[in-house]
């Protein structure tokens, strides 16, 4: 089960710091049942938001595995 997690990030010394995420801003989409449909969500939420910075959208695999 994929899920797309985006958000805008903290800005430190004029650039985006990909640990701290703006609570506000997070948002998850999903779930997708392929990587394939996630990323193409992910793709998609990047271009709508390409005039920002510091925002990003990634894809995030909720899969729970078996342990060995």
């Amino acid at each position: 089960m994929w899920f797309v997690f985006e958000a805008e990030y903290e800005i430190e010394d004029r650039r985006a710091n990909w640990n701290k995420p703006v609570r506000d801003t997070i948002a998850w989409h999903g779930p997708f049942d392929t990587e394939k449909e996630a990323d193409e969500v992910a793709l998609a939420r990047m271009w709508a938001k390409i005039d920002l910075y510091a925002h990003k959208a990634r894809t995030v695999d909720m899969t729970a595995k078996p342990e060995a």
